[in-house]
C-alpha cells in the first residue's frame, strides 16, 4: 500500500524533487481514474502493512518525519496525509481519511538547492549516477537511530522550550552533543534559567537565546547528526 498526500503546488514540487525515485522513500504523481493525478508516497516501511488502517498508522509517523526533514532543506513543509492508495485490477484506488489536526513545519527561510553541472575536457556534460537526495539520506539515517527520530519529532511544528530540551537530551544520549558547543551551552542555560526552573535558581547566560533561534539551533544540530550518521 501507498500513502495519498495532500499538498499545495509549492510543497508538491518540492517533495517531487526531495524524494525522487528509485530511492526510498519516493514521491510520484500517478494518474487516477477521475482523469487527474494524485500525489503518492511509496516507502519500504509500508511493505508489511496489510490493512488500510495499519498503512495509515505507519504513514502518519512517516509523514511527520518527512515534513521535518523537508523543512530542514526548503525552510517549510506542510504536506498532509490524505489517505491510503493501492492498485486493484490495474486501477489506482484511493481511500481518503479525515484528519483531526495537522502539524506544520517551518525553519527560517530555508536553504537553496544547487544543481552542479560537470563537463569533461571536450565540454560535454557528465551525468553523475543517480543518488539519494539529502532528505532521503537523512530519512534513512533517522531509521538507524531511535533517539534521532525522537529528536526530529520533538523539533517538529512549533516546539516550545520543553520539546527543544527533550530534543537536546535525545542528541546527548545519541552522542551528538559536543562539550565545546557554545551555542548549545547557551541554549541549555537559557532553558534552565527561564523555562525549566524557578527564575533566579540558575544564573542565565550573558545573552539569553530567544525561542526562534533555539528552534533553528536544535533543528540544525539534528540535521548535522543525521548527516554524520548517513556517511
Amino acid at each position: 500500500m501507498w500513502l495519498l498526500l495532500k499538498a499545495d503546488a509549492s510543497d508538491e514540487q518540492a517533495w517531487l524533487k526531495l524524494f525522487k525515485p528509485p530511492f526510498d522513500p519516493r514521491v510520484e504523481l500517478m494518474s487516477h481514474e477521475s482523469g487527474g493525478e494524485v500525489l503518492i508516497l511509496k516507502a519500504a516501511e509500508l511493505d508489511e502493512a496489510t490493512t488500510i488502517k495499519s498503512a495509515y498508522n505507519v504513514g502518519d509517523g512517516v509523514i511527520r518525519t518527512l515534513n521535518g526533514l523537508a523543512a530542514g532543506v526548503i525552510g517549510k513543509s506542510s504536506v498532509e496525509l490524505d489517505g491510503v492508495a493501492e492498485m486493484r485490477a490495474g486501477k489506482l484506488v484511493c481511500h481518503r481519511i479525515m484528519r483531526v489536526e495537522t502539524a506544520h513545519f517551518s525553519i527560517g527561510g530555508g536553504s537553496a538547492e544547487f544543481q552542479v553541472i560537470i563537463r569533461d575536457h571536450d565540454g560535454k556534460i557528465l551525468v553523475p549516477p543517480p543518488a539519494p537526495t539529502a532528505a532521503q539520506s537523512r530519512y534513512a539515517a533517522s531509521r538507524k537511530s531511535r533517539e534521532l527520530t525522537y529528536a526530529l519529532n520533538y523539533c517538529a511544528g512549533e516546539p516550545g522550550w520543553f520539546e527543544l530540551y527533550k530534543a537536546m537530551e535525545c542528541l546527548e544520549r545519541a552522542g551528538f552533543i559536543r562539550k565545546n558547543d557554545n551555542e548549545m551551552v547557551s541554549f541549555a542555560r537559557t532553558a534552565n534559567a527561564f523555562h525549566r526552573h524557578h527564575e533566579g535558581k540558575i544564573p542565565p547566560p550573558t545573552k539569553p537565546m530567544d525561542l526562534r533561534n533555539a528552534q533553528r539551533l536544535l533543528r540544525a544540530r539534528v540535521n548535522q547528526a543525521l548527516d554524520e550518521l548517513s556517511k
